[in-house]
């Protein structure tokens, strides 16, 4: 047996792996697809009071932010909504300058004395809590819609929050976020990379419907106010403090109390390479940082989907290079079978080069390209009818790229629909990038927190780090 077929059954005992998680995607899309984004946009005054919590470093510097506030501004006006109060929780104290002034906006100020178990984003929210409490905002009749610097609220947005309260089907809820603001802008690759993101939100359905969550959005969530007084952001030092507050809110007030109110909020791709690595990179930390404060079978499901990532990068790597070389063996040989049958039909030279890319495509042709390639170093293998079997997961993971790209596209107004195809197709042919440098930082992030864990514990230090990405 050699190299080539050894790192066959290599890849292929991942890749039969990735069935049952190909069905479960499927079936959860099948599944939630009509609640994903609620429908029913009727207007019914009853109001209930939202608080929507902007939680930056700086509304002044960080200009999207600025954007968000208006958004909620207009969409409250467009659907006669009045009864709710913009916070922005901040570190700057010029926001107070510029954003004091608006009609239903509140500066909070984090007190740059104050001390408490949380760091970075969890002590600003928890600050924001007992401030809060201070005021008396702390009871069942208030309810905060938490949002990040670049989130952007709709019509259908502010609808959906005011229905699932008024239908009182939970202290908290989630809903989809696509990522179309400043698409345009984004490096190409990280714009498209992001199409995963809104595909992978039928499974937050799920989450949240079926708690408790493995992982929760820090945006687009909705919690009744007393509710997040009583778990509060403590948490110490980790960079994923929503997943924590997900499992504290499940543990507290049981399975009924999470939802999903199917509101869309707009937010943007990171604009360049880096800061899509420092983004899923904080993910996987935080989730690491995490894992030992659940019970078992929470730990072990966090377990799995980390382990998915990191041997998602591996297999990508190898299925790059035993694709290529299976097509270095096969391409050559067709073409020299070509040129010494003298043939100049297309059609002919077609299916020889589509044999090259997939084996099974034309059985004959690749009998006869195998034969004379036989007493080459480099020859192919043809994984027959297996390929069959691994077609589903394969078309699932392409579809889950072009639906999410579809959500994405569909709430800009920048692309004409020939600009929009293009990049449909685009993301078929750079599946495999994108598919790369979605598990890169989940294979980096791994190794590198084990690493620097025993660095660490050799010299007594702690590490922990935060990267803000450039909105």
């Amino acid at each position: 047996m050699d190299t080539l077929h050894v790192l066959y059954i290599i890849l292929l005992t991942f890749w039969f792996s990735t069935i049952p998680v190909a069905f479960l995607t499927l079936t959860r899309f099948i599944r939630n697809r009509k609640i994903f984004v609620e429908k029913d946009m009727r207007r019914i005054h009853n109001d209930p009071i939202i608080i929507f919590q902007i939680t930056t470093k700086s509304a002044t510097k960080i200009r999207v932010v600025e954007r968000g506030i208006y958004s909620i501004i207009n969409a409250a006006i467009k659907i006669n909504y009045s009864n709710y109060k913009i916070s922005i929780v901040t570190e700057d104290e010029n926001d107070k300058q510029k954003f004091d002034h608006l009609k239903n906006c509140e500066i909070v100020m984090v007190d740059k004395k104050y001390n408490t178990n949380a760091v970075k984003k969890s002590r600003a929210l928890q600050f924001a809590v007992e401030n809060r409490r201070k005021n008396g905002e702390d009871t069942s009749k208030f309810w905060i819609f938490h949002m990040d610097d670049e989130s952007y609220v709709t019509n259908q947005t502010l609808l959906s929050l005011l229905k699932f309260i008024r239908e009182g089907n939970g202290i908290a809820s989630e809903g989809p976020i696509v990522y179309p603001l400043k698409f345009e802008l984004a490096n190409p690759i990280t714009a498209l990379a992001e199409s995963v993101r809104p595909f992978g939100c039928y499974d937050c359905v799920s989450q949240m419907k079926n708690p408790p969550p493995i992982h929760m959005h820090g945006s687009n969530l909705l919690v009744r106010s007393d509710a997040e007084d009583l778990i509060g952001w403590n948490f110490g030092s980790t960079l994923a403090e929503d997943q924590i507050f997900g499992y504290k809110l499940y543990e507290k007030y049981g399975k009924k109390a999470l939802g999903w109110h199917g509101g869309i909020l707009l937010e943007q791709p990171p604009l360049n390479i880096k800061d899509h690595f420092m983004q899923r990179r904080r993910w996987i930390l935080g989730s690491l940082q995490n894992i030992n404060k659940f019970p078992f079978w929470h730990r072990f499901k966090i377990a799995f989907k980390l382990t998915s990532y990191f041997m998602g990068f591996i297999s990508g790597i190898a299925s790059a290079i035993v694709y290529v070389i299976t097509f270095m063996s096969m391409l050559p040989t067709s073409i020299q079978i070509l040129v010494d049958q003298n043939t100049s039909n297309p059609m002919i030279w077609a299916q020889y080069i589509i044999s090259s890319f997939f084996p099974s495509s034309f059985p004959e042709i690749t009998l006869k390209i195998n034969e004379m390639a036989s007493n080459s170093i480099i020859y192919p293998i043809d994984l027959g009818p297996v390929s069959v079997l691994l077609l589903f997961p394969y078309i699932m993971w392409l579809l889950s790229y072009q639906i999410g790209l579809f959500l994405n596209l569909k709430h800009t107004k920048k692309y004409p629909l020939s600009k929009k195809i293009i990049l449909h197709i685009q993301a078929v042919f750079l599946s495999l990038v994108l598919g790369i440098l979605e598990t890169f930082p989940a294979f980096y992030s791994i190794i590198e927190y084990y690493w620097r864990n025993r660095m660490n514990a050799l010299k007594k230090i702690h590490n922990y780090d935060f990267y803000v990405i450039n909105k």
